[in-house]
């Protein structure tokens, strides 16, 4: 029964990281971002999508039902960045670690070879 669970979180982390894929992209891709004044990193929806779906599910099939806390983790990091505020708690180093995944996933997927 754990291999089905961690299936299922695995599935649930994939859902919501195609969400936060799309919505990266509209930001940051696309560069509709309120603070992010560059050009667009990466206009191509399919990285997005692709990388952060990939990076939740292998948290959600690892953590289980912590990938839920990491989701409204990296949701509350994109909302306070766009308000240009300060999120009242502290982020946990798996979120930070997410983040960073993600960050190092655009740039890869960016630059030119």
């Amino acid at each position: 029964m754990a291999l089905v669970d961690r299936i299922f979180h695995a599935a649930f982390g994939a859902f919501f990281g195609a969400l936060i894929g799309v919505a990266c992209w509209w930001l940051y891709g696309l560069a509709h971002s309120l603070n992010y004044s560059g050009p667009g990193m990466d206009p191509v929806l399919r990285h997005w999508v692709t990388w952060t779906s990939a990076a939740l599910a292998v948290l959600g099939f690892v953590f289980r039902q912590n990938v839920a806390d990491v989701a409204g983790d990296i949701i509350s990091g994109i909302f306070h960045f766009e308000i240009n505020g300060l999120p009242s708690h502290g982020l946990s180093t798996l979120t930070c670690v997410v983040c960073l995944a993600i960050v190092i996933a655009a740039i890869w997927h960016t630059t030119p070879w």
